[in-house]
């Protein structure tokens, strides 16, 4: 049985760390999430700004907890779900690539290329900075995963040849 794994890339090991950070962060996020859907979330909320030493009744703040409240919880359940099956999926990213497996590769770019058009269109709809700065290093990974598995492809090519 052939090793479907490569050669140790340094950018490879880097979008894994990356990737494995996301998926940690979005697993620590669902938790959080979680542990809001058990109790009315508003109350909680207005604690957590009240403790934070901001004015519950301050026009952005205020805005920002009726959003978080406002969500019904059908809706909730469904956003705890995809957060959990996004850190999942980062982090068999993550291990993939920092393991030097192909599959993660093409994991990584039919994943994260998919997204593509999304980030395309939250940043017509708002622009923000961030939203570009995430855009730009996403399609970095993209491009930077299609052109090493091209480079491998051919470097496979000439061996066998």
């Amino acid at each position: 049985m052939t090793d479907r794994r490569r050669p140790r890339h340094v950018g490879l090991k880097v979008i894994g760390a990356l990737k494995l950070i996301s998926g940690a962060s979005a697993l620590l996020f669902g938790l959080g999430l979680f542990r809001f859907l058990d109790h009315d979330p508003g109350p909680r909320a207005e604690r957590i700004v009240s403790h934070l030493g901001l004015d519950p009744h301050n026009h952005i703040i205020h805005e920002a907890i009726s959003r978080i409240t406002g969500i019904d919880r059908a809706h909730l359940r469904a956003l705890e779900a995809g957060t959990f099956f996004y850190a999942g999926l980062h982090t068999v990213e993550g291990i993939g690539l920092i393991l030097g497996y192909h599959w993660a590769e093409y994991l990584v770019i039919v994943a994260t290329g998919s997204l593509i058009p999304f980030e395309i269109y939250e940043i017509a709809r708002k622009f923000t900075f961030l939203r570009v700065a995430l855009f730009i290093l996403n399609m970095a990974i993209v491009i930077y995963l299609i052109i090493t598995l091209g480079k491998d492809r051919r470097a496979r090519a000439t061996e066998s040849a």
